[in-house]
């Protein structure tokens, strides 16, 4: 029973931490896995003098959250993906921005870690645009709850095992310099493409206007109840026309099912369903 309590005085400081009114943000099992992997790091079984330290220490209470905010990712993560993105989702969305006489597109990576998505998605639109990008005015959102993350993403310089292992080798020339024999950093003219920012995806205001927006590998570790509300949100960001591409793993279940029409099942890309606009 004790040990329940500390759960859940440490759980009530992470969320304060975050600026989160509600307790069921995340799943309790990802929660107390996190923590008690780092409870192991210090050699401590008992949560109760974990909290003591968290409330004395704040470099620990720092390594919880950056655990918390798990980073996982690589340039162009799972093919199909991109795939589809390249050969399916940008011909159709360029079709429709020209039938429009629209000369913008907006895409947003919501929880970037430390960049390789959104620089992914920037190689990507030069790959399907060419050089000048077709004309198009391009701005890609790349946003995380980890600093530390968004500061490596921001220098863009990246190990050389991980770019050649995950970039197709045409590519590599084309957007990285080699600065060093272990590191590779992304092109200005990529980098331009993309602004990176802070941001909790437990905010109640969400930015607006996308075409696309890639939120992949993060709602796995959230309740059901905070899955639903982001759900909502995203809806809201998300134009019309607009794509919303998740995980593998991932999928839209509950009240939230209706806001979303299946596009492709292997892609795990959704389109807005117009039907519920206005219903929220």
């Amino acid at each position: 029973m004790q040990s329940q309590r500390a759960y859940e005085l440490i759980k009530a400081e992470i969320f304060k931490r975050l600026g989160v009114n509600r307790t069921d943000a995340y799943k309790d099992s990802y929660l107390q896995r996190r923590i008690r992997a780092r409870m192991r790091k210090l050699g401590i079984s008992d949560y109760m003098e974990y909290y003591k330290i968290l409330k004395s220490n704040k470099e620990e209470f720092e390594e919880l959250l950056l655990t918390i905010a798990i980073n996982v990712t690589e340039f162009f993560r799972d093919p199909i993906v991109w795939k589809t993105f390249q050969n399916k989702i940008l011909p159709e969305l360029v079709q429709f921005k020209k039938s429009k006489g629209f000369r913008s597109i907006k895409i947003w990576s919501a929880a970037c870690s430390t960049g390789q998505e959104p620089y992914s998605i920037a190689m990507t639109l030069y790959e399907v645009l060419g050089e000048n990008l077709g004309g198009f005015r391009v701005s890609i959102l790349a946003t995380d709850i980890d600093k530390e993350a968004l500061q490596i993403a921001m220098r863009g310089e990246y190990p050389v095992d991980a770019v050649e292992k995950q970039v197709p080798r045409h590519m590599i020339y084309k957007y990285f310099d080699r600065i060093s024999e272990e590191r590779y950093r992304i092109k200005p003219h990529v980098k331009r493409l993309v602004t990176f920012r802070w941001f909790n995806l437990l905010s109640s205001i969400y930015p607006k206007g996308f075409d696309v927006i890639f939120i992949r590998n993060v709602l796995i570790y959230m309740s059901k109840e905070a899955q639903e509300d982001i759900f909502r949100k995203l809806y809201d960001s998300l134009e019309d026309h607009g794509y919303l591409i998740l995980g593998k793993t991932e999928t839209i279940l509950g009240r939230s099912a209706n806001l979303f029409k299946l596009y492709d099942l292997v892609a795990k890309v959704y389109k807005k369903n117009l039907g519920v606009k206005g219903n929220g």
